[in-house]
């Protein structure tokens, strides 16, 4: 992570095995989340760069994360995959709930 003011170097984030395809800060500012393609959803600290969460394999996307959208209230992340389907993540927990399979 970068201060876009100055270019100094903030933060490195590691974890995902290949590269990241969609991310974005918390309306609150408290929280990073990143979508990978490896399938994987991290949800961040974005002071320690530790990863507080990580959603992967059933029920969750078999392919790479294509886009991702958080609510208002910094609770919840809606996620996209190549494989056709949509999730939606709890920030705070992790779980996951299947929104929609696309044929």
């Amino acid at each position: 992570m970068w201060n876009a003011d100055n270019g100094n170097c903030l933060n490195v984030f590691s974890g995902h095995d290949a590269i990241v395809t969609c991310g974005d800060f918390t309306p609150d500012g408290k929280t990073i989340c990143t979508g990978s393609e490896d399938a994987t959803f991290r949800i961040w600290n974005p002071r320690s760069g530790e990863s507080i969460h990580v959603v992967r394999g059933h029920p969750y996307h078999t392919e790479g994360l294509t886009c991702l959208s958080i609510s208002f209230d910094s609770t919840l992340a809606i996620t996209g995959s190549k494989d056709g389907s949509v999730h939606i993540v709890n920030i705070t927990t992790g779980k996951v709930w299947l929104l929609q399979e696309i044929d």
